[in-house]
């Protein structure tokens, strides 16, 4: 729910401040009309203070007790297009990355749904006739007039005639578990992502063709450390796949090869 009930108290309260109980005239006319107004402002604002406690009241009540909602429309096409070349900061010995960066989706219809609990919360979502491809190149050369070379690349292609996602999470801010799995049938794709600097590494490229293809993962989080297993597999596939990654406070290794069936696997720990 989108109300916010402290719009509706703020109102109150203003109208509440510009109140006054009695106004002295000799002309009983003026008294009468300051009473029927004072009348009415009182009525006004006894009906945002109840109006806010009765959202309020329906908000907790979803909120503890769940609820659902769901959707589904016919796909659309969605493009984006950036560039933000600094050739001349780069020559300056400037802080400031060139970045370049296009995708295009579509997909032939779409379907979702979601549901909230207190402590716990489900959303998923599927597409028939899926369709993406997406890119992005970035290049850093320095930092504090420093030479700090510093490149990203990544691109993705990939076709899918049904795909499907779900996410799930059950806990508190501090500790929390999370799980999510996708999957995908008749699905061609090919991806590839390369981050070099001093800080992190991160190499990984696949390729591959499935019938069947999917992937669930599941985290943990206790007070900001969390670690993450992710499985992979696939019927009717040819497919490989490696990656590595490593950064401060966080290290991830991953494989996946497969003829016919195909399995993998991925381990991350951040803290």
């Amino acid at each position: 729910m989108s109300i916010d009930t402290g719009i509706y108290r703020d109102v109150a309260l203003g109208l509440a401040c510009r109140r006054k109980a009695f106004v002295e005239s000799a002309n009983y006319s003026i008294v009468q009309r300051h009473s029927q107004i004072q009348s009415l402002v009182n009525g006004l604002v006894n009906h945002l203070n109840q109006s806010a406690n009765v959202y309020e009241a329906a908000e907790n009540n979803l909120w503890n007790s769940g609820y659902i909602s769901t959707y589904i429309q016919n796909g659309t096409v969605q493009t984006t297009h950036y560039e933000n070349w600094n050739a001349v900061a780069h020559l300056m010995k400037q802080d400031k990355k060139t970045h370049l960066s296009a995708s295009a989706s579509w997909a032939y219809k779409e379907a979702g749904a979601t549901f909230h609990m207190r402590y716990a919360s489900v959303a998923a979502r599927a597409k028939i006739g899926d369709f993406q491809v997406k890119g992005s190149c970035e290049l850093g050369l320095w930092k504090d007039k420093q030479w700090d070379p510093r490149l990203e690349i990544n691109a993705k292609a990939q076709a899918s005639l049904l795909s499907a996602q779900i996410n799930g999470r059950v806990g508190t801010n501090n500790v929390y578990a999370t799980a999510s799995a996708k999957g995908s049938a008749g699905t061609i794709y090919a991806e590839a992502t390369c981050v070099l600097n001093k800080n992190e590494q991160t190499l990984e490229a696949g390729i591959g063709a499935a019938a069947l293809k999917g992937e669930a993962s599941l985290a943990f989080n206790f007070f900001g450390a969390r670690i993450t297993l992710t499985a992979e597999g696939s019927l009717g596939s040819a497919e490989a796949k490696l990656s590595y990654h490593h950064k401060n406070r966080e290290w991830e290794f991953g494989t996946k090869l497969g003829f016919i069936a195909g399995l993998g696997f991925k381990i991350n720990v951040s803290y």
